[in-house]
């Protein structure tokens, strides 16, 4: 049995927001969401750095947007 697995998209992957991560931070679900008052079941990623500005825009935060 072959154990590698097929990427299926390498990216590169943007995440946009106004938190400010460190380095090693992890993103998990069942937090706050940065777009309404309860918790998320997701992260959002995208592939283009449009769609990641406009997540960090979408942020509700009066903080700096931010894009890893």
């Amino acid at each position: 049995m072959n154990d590698k697995q097929k990427v299926l998209d390498p990216g590169p992957f943007f995440h946009g927001t106004k938190a400010e991560l460190k380095i090693g931070d992890l993103l998990e679900p069942l937090y706050l969401s940065n777009y309404q008052d309860k918790k998320s079941n997701h992260i959002y990623f995208t592939g283009t750095l449009n769609a990641a500005k406009w997540g960090a825009e979408l942020a509700r935060s009066d903080a700096k947007e931010r894009i890893y």
